[in-house]
């Protein structure tokens, strides 16, 4: 993309601008301020990138506030033959710099063809960019979307010049970039970039050669599966208006509909009292400090706690005072299995969901479920940012994503957190009182958290070539299956899987009923992965050995949970208090069994094994567990 440089005097003082079509900020200002009105043009048009650089410079350099516009033209134009070099605009494109008066007795004799914009389609465009971050590629389908048709740039320029002088839109370039100059290094002049789109900085900067730059340009990596953002790029955000949410008192309104339990409400409660600018209460569970983190708040609750029920209220409240909302997951399947449920519980608004060749990429939504990709596209859109599973792949280790995510909410919005894990920069925050945030230490059901038993073994690589498995260890799967339970076995490695279902098979000759006992194996690379879960479901399948892609979002009633190499690296502490959290999810089974078996104890295992008590004492302090006292 070109983009030009101009200066324009308004009536009181001169003031350098930025375009990408002249001819719309000539007819702007002159309406705008007729005669007092005077533009300086820079031609000929160089690339956007450059041209953003070079608008910096301006700006940040001292003696342009004493440059004079009334002397020759010729003395400027030397001075910004120099900015331009500075900015390793190449001489041979400098040399043909060239500044071009124009006045307001040209435009009134019509030297400058006139722009014909139609309102309706001009007011469709802003709307439509609301609160987005595009590309041009991704603008020009939503301009198909919206009925604009395959057009050339030249069509659509003078719309998204217009609006960007009217505030409504902002245009910039796709990478960002910072000048210094370190004394350790002599002084010596350092660029790095970033980009705007993504976050991400230098060490994610490819070069190639480019058209509009007529030389080496650099692009981000990290985002190019959603586009290629380069310096020369032209990206588009969408303003966003704020849903003005002042505070509400009756919070109370918003959580009873829902029919939660004690400790659901609680959280819901203090979350909503955070997202209404109130100060959460102080506690054993509750911690904030006004400091740091003002748009974040973290609903720490322990898995099978019923979170997607605890946001309901949070939406209710936001989105029925004309709030837009937005719920992000890690993945697909989870988008595809909250949509009926937040279609079911909110009727009677827009629900939107969004994925990797979603139907409803260009629609708005009072809701919007999203992959936390899609949040790339978006810039200030949402009132209120629901995350979820912040600890889960792809979000956690992404910084990518933690920037897209802040992008993404208002200034004046707020963010949710979302995890029975946090990672451990967020739970120390949280600790220690530097994050808002509420502990739900309980399930639905009001038992407590069954505790994980460490059981001694062998690995299973010597039990697999020795063909055999330890007693102790074969006993308990025997016991578990004997009881009725449906039974997880977790292995850190895809290539233990197959040998394991073989073995088992050979080992676990029946049920109590005498009947045989379905074993099955399932991977990431299973193509029938999903089908075994839903046989597993039905208790077709009574043992299924997997890896972690099981660790969260199945709930599987009286299940039990053997952690094999427990004490592998791949088992962090969050992934065993996940995997240990399939069970007693259910109010009829509620004690499940999850046994850590290793050769060793680790570190990892420890913490796991804390975090679950500590969660059941919290519980039973605050009174939640079932004839616990306060």
């Amino acid at each position: 993309m070109k983009g030009q440089l101009y200066a324009v005097h308004n009536g009181s003082r001169w003031t350098w601008n930025l375009t990408i079509h002249a001819n719309t900020d000539i007819h702007y200002w002159f309406e705008q301020y007729g005669a007092d009105a005077g533009i300086l043009l820079l031609e000929p048009f160089i690339s956007l990138g450059q041209a953003v650089k070079m608008l910096q410079m301006i700006a940040s350099t001292s003696e342009t506030a004493s440059w004079k516009f009334e002397q020759p033209p010729s003395m400027l134009r030397a001075k910004l033959q120099k900015i331009a070099r500075n900015c390793d605009i190449t001489s041979g494109v400098s040399d043909s710099f060239f500044l071009k008066t124009i006045s307001y007795e040209m435009w009134k004799q019509g030297m400058f063809p006139g722009i014909r914009i139609k309102a309706d389609l001009y007011k469709h465009i802003v709307k439509a960019c609301s609160g987005r971050a595009l590309l041009i590629e991704e603008f020009q389908q939503l301009l198909e979307y919206i009925g604009f048709g395959v057009v050339e740039p030249t069509v659509w320029l003078p719309y998204v010049q217009l609006a960007h002088l009217n505030g409504e839109l902002k245009l910039n370039n796709g990478l960002g970039i910072v000048e210094q100059r370190h004394w350790r290094r002599g002084f010596k002049k350092e660029t790095t970039y970033s980009c705007k789109r993504c976050g991400s900085g230098s060490e994610r900067m490819f070069w190639a050669a480019c058209i509009h730059c007529g030389q080496e340009c650099p692009y981000c990596e990290e985002c190019l599966t959603m586009g290629r953002t380069r310096f020369c790029s032209l990206l588009i955000r969408g303003r966003s208006a704020a849903a003005g949410l002042d505070k509400m008192g009756d919070y109370k309104a918003y959580i009873e509909p829902w029919g939660l339990s004690e400790a659901q409400a609680a959280a819901s409660l203090e979350g909503l009292r955070y997202i209404g600018g109130d100060d959460p209460g102080r506690g054993t569970m509750i911690g904030k400090e006004r400091k740091a983190d003002q748009k974040r708040f973290l609903i720490w609750a322990v898995t099978g706690a019923g979170k997607t029920e605890m946001i309901f209220p949070f939406i209710h409240y936001t989105a029925s005072r004309g709030g837009r909302v937005l719920i992000a997951t890690p993945r697909k399947d989870v988008v595809l299995e909250l949509q009926p449920r937040i279609e079911r519980a909110f009727a009677e608004y827009n629900v939107v969901t969004l994925y990797g060749g979603s139907e409803q990429r260009w629609e708005q939504g009072q809701i919007t479920i999203a992959t936390t990709h899609q949040l790339l596209r978006f810039f200030e859109a949402f009132d209120l940012v629901i995350i979820d599973e912040i600890d889960a792949f792809p979000y956690h280790g992404d910084p990518m994503l933690t920037y897209a995510a802040a992008k993404a909410v208002k200034t004046c919005g707020s963010n949710i957190l979302l995890s029975a894990t946090p990672p451990r920069a967020v739970r120390k925050a949280a600790e220690r009182g530097r994050l808002a945030h509420v502990r739900v230490p309980v399930r639905f059901h009001r038992n407590p958290l069954p505790v994980p038993h460490l059981l001694s073994v062998t690995s299973m690589r010597k039990c697999l070539q020795a063909k055999t498995l330890p007693q102790a260890l074969l006993t308990r799967l025997q016991a578990s299956v004997t009881r009725g339970a449906q039974v997880f076995v977790f292995v850190p490695n895809i290539q233990i899987v197959e040998p394991m279902v073989e073995m088992l098979r050979v080992k676990l000759i029946s049920d109590i009923s005498g009947n045989g006992v379905g074993i099955e194996g399932t991977t990431s690379k299973d193509p029938d992965r999903t089908g075994k879960v839903q046989r597993f479901r039905n208790r077709e399948i009574r043992v299924l050995v997997t890896t972690t892609i099981l660790e969260r979002g199945v709930t599987i009633p009286k299940s039990d949970v053997f952690i094999l190499d427990a004490d592998s690296k791949l088992f962090d502490e969050a992934a065993l208090v996940q995997m240990a959290g399939r069970v007693g999810r259910s109010k009829e089974d509620p004690a499940g069994l999850v046994y850590f078996a290793a050769k060793e104890i680790t570190q990892s295992q420890k913490e796991a094994v804390r975090q679950i008590k500590q969660m059941n004492r919290i519980a039973r302090k605050m009174g939640y567990l079932k004839g616990g006292n306060r």
